[in-house]
């Protein structure tokens, strides 16, 4: 996790500021309220690219008519065990909770169902509605698409988005077990917040105009596949899949095509999908004592020396408790822009505690 210095707020407060901000530049209630939900989702467990220094983004988004501000989203049940949820233009992240609650509405009667969602727009980080369907007792399966931003494995030019996929299962006694990885090797937000703390990219992350791998944030124009340089087929080939689940079934497309998110031009609209499966249809019995022994197991094997065995998304369990006692950091850069758009918009300015890391990303 990244570590930075700026200022920390409880969580309750970010989010009602964050939702405040989104409606003061035209956003429509419902839709604020879910975006701010999911980014301060995303800051409390230590997810920083993807929480709420996107909120800068997405006022961008609203200004120039890239997004729908007030989203009439919909739910359209079109098999037994699918749902198609039209997002309308807006923001995805209203229409993501829609596709989890229709989906788990479903999976509740069928054991298992997929919901796709279909012209719609960035969704903020896509294991917030895995782990949300994780918490209600489902094992779920999400990803999303993105404009291209990914070389091919042997390329030099951006042909994939960073094309997440995120995995949930409930774990007995404590939050779920939550993998949420970009089929890149980092985030396109990753590669900002180090612009932004002025930081450079480890290697093998990112390619300049040329093509060649860079660690500098600022020349970074292009991401490489999970693998490196060396065995990046394995993150295009799982990119591949995201492309084919998002685009191909929800008539989107694909990131080649669908032009950038960012600056003036046409709307861009994308796909999401979401799987969830009920347990005890599958496992009548055993599965929370399965689930207990793996865990239990994992993190019982013996580690290198300074390093610690742990499940996916233990560090942002520990990165959620510390937040939730010291509250939820934001970088300098970050608060700052945040407080000139609430000058902007006439929104009051939450106090925040100056904080000098550790803070997380």
């Amino acid at each position: 996790m990244e570590r930075f210095e700026g200022v920390r707020l409880q969580r309750a407060v970010l989010e009602d500021f964050a939702a405040a901000l989104l409606r003061g530049a035209g956003m429509s209630v419902d839709s604020a309220a879910a975006t701010a939900r999911a980014m301060t989702d995303a800051s409390a467990r230590g997810v920083d690219t993807h929480g709420v220094r996107l909120v800068p983004f997405y006022l961008d988004q609203l200004e120039n008519r890239r997004v729908n501000p007030a989203p009439a989203v919909t739910a359209t049940r079109t098999a037994s065990a699918c749902v198609v949820v039209d997002a309308d233009g807006g923001l995805g992240h209203l229409a993501s909770y829609r596709a989890v609650d229709e989906a788990a509405q479903v999976a509740e009667e069928t054991g298992l169902a997929a919901a796709v969602v279909t012209r719609s727009a960035h969704h903020g980080a896509t294991g917030v509605y895995t782990l949300e369907a994780a918490r209600r007792g489902f094992v779920a399966f999400g990803c999303t698409h993105a404009d291209a931003l990914v070389v091919p494995h042997g390329g030099v030019k951006p042909f994939f988005g960073t094309n997440p996929v995120s995995f949930a299962a409930p774990a007995p006694g404590e939050e779920p077990v939550l993998l949420d990885m970009a089929t890149s090797a980092v985030p396109l937000n990753r590669v900002h917040l180090r612009r932004d703390t002025g930081t450079k990219l480890p290697p093998e992350v990112a390619v300049g105009p040329d093509g060649i791998a860079t660690t500098d944030p600022h020349v970074a124009t292009g991401l490489i596949p999970v693998g490196g340089l060396g065995y990046g087929y394995k993150g295009a080939g799982l990119a591949m899949m995201v492309e084919i689940l998002c685009a191909a079934l929800t008539g989107m497309p694909h990131g080649l095509r669908m032009g950038k998110f960012t600056g003036p031009g046409k709307p861009v609209t994308i796909g999401h999908f979401f799987l969830l499966l009920k347990p005890q249809a599958f496992a009548a019995t055993g599965f929370e004592s399965s689930i207990a022994a793996i865990l239990a197991d994992l993190r019982a094997q013996p580690a290198q020396p300074g390093q610690e065995v742990m499940a996916p998304g233990d560090p942002e369990k520990r990165e959620a408790a510390q937040r939730a006692a010291l509250g939820v950091p934001l970088d300098r850069r970050t608060w700052g822009r945040l407080v000139a758009f609430a000058g902007t918009f006439g929104v009051a300015v939450p106090d925040a505690s100056v904080d000098g890391g550790p803070g997380g990303a």
